[in-house]
């Protein structure tokens, strides 16, 4: 979502939008459309702002090179070829950023390995939740009261999403239907500008600067969540069958695990928990291909 000034934009279809007035006075302007991508502006004259906001299938064709600093004019260009308002391109640059999402496409063989992976492997449960979805989709959010702290990831396979019936006008006619198959796209949603700017690490909010910052939030998100990679080289003793107890009795969810070392231990819980995820390493059948630096590794 972008906030800019009323001389960023020049209406050329008036009929287009529909008209609010108080005491006679026009008050705002507003346009939204679904189809061939999603696009709303709003012509705010109170406040003598524009919000527009818009996706990234505005691209069409290039949808695939998602939105950066490579792809933004085209952004701008397709949505003044559609007759309705332009864009002043040079302008919108320094509109404000107000929410965003950054995206990143990985090949992944077996998304749903990935997920028991990153499930099994949250550095604390309490600071981070994790929800796989019945749609296959695996959500990780931090868990903050204020919304101007929140940052959340989202995991899913992306050529299956393409393929939904909502969607496949939009990939069918672009081109893309084998495009994002074997994709799991990583996406990282940013709703404030707090989040925004210690998230891209920039002083300021401006498209130009979202843009132009050189942070990697994903990866960054999933070093900060993702518990260090372990040796799993658990014993077979007495202590170790009790430790497969309760993992079995936790359904093997370190989740659960930790929610139960939670209740009976007053503290010390990281070093409590350390054996367990050792133990889920090494028990047969349960070993995964994916570590920690390789999820890091594959969203660089």
């Amino acid at each position: 979502m972008l906030v800019s000034t009323l001389d960023s934009i020049v209406i050329l279809d008036p009929g287009k939008f529909s008209s609010r007035y108080e005491d006679d006075e026009l008050v705002s302007l507003k346009m939204t459309m679904k189809q061939p991508f999603s696009l709303d502006i709003e012509i705010n004259y109170d406040k003598g702002e524009v919000i527009l906001e818009f996706t990234g299938k505005v691209l069409g064709e290039r949808y695939p090179e998602l939105i950066s600093l490579n792809t933004i004019q085209e952004c701008f260009r397709r949505i003044n070829a559609l007759g309705i308002f332009e864009i002043d391109m040079e302008k919108m640059m320094s509109a404000q950023v107000m929410k965003c999402d950054v995206t990143k496409d990985v090949p992944v063989t077996d998304i749903s390995a990935l997920n028991r992976f990153i499930r099994g492997h949250i550095k604390n449960y309490n600071a981070y939740s994790c929800r796989l979805l019945l749609n296959g989709n695996l959500i990780v959010e931090k868990n903050v009261t204020g919304r101007r702290y929140k940052s959340r990831i989202t995991l899913y396979d992306k050529g299956k999403e393409m393929m939904k019936s909502d969607r496949q006008d939009f990939t069918v006619g672009n081109g893309l239907q084998d495009r994002f198959d074997g994709l799991c796209r990583f996406e990282m949603n940013l709703t404030s500008q707090q989040a925004i700017r210690d998230t891209l690490g920039i002083t300021g909010a401006t498209l130009m600067e979202v843009l132009r910052s050189e942070r990697n939030p994903i990866e960054d998100f999933l070093n900060e969540v993702l518990q260090d990679d372990v040796e799993a080289d658990a014993q077979d003793t007495w202590k170790t069958y009790c430790q497969k107890l309760v993992l079995r009795d936790c359904d093997y969810d370190m989740a659960k695990v930790e929610a139960r070392l939670r209740y009976y231990k007053n503290g010390g819980i990281k070093r409590a928990k350390q054996p367990y995820i050792e133990l889920l390493e090494s028990l047969t059948g349960r070993t995964s291909t994916w570590t920690k630096q390789k999820v890091l590794d594959a969203v660089k």
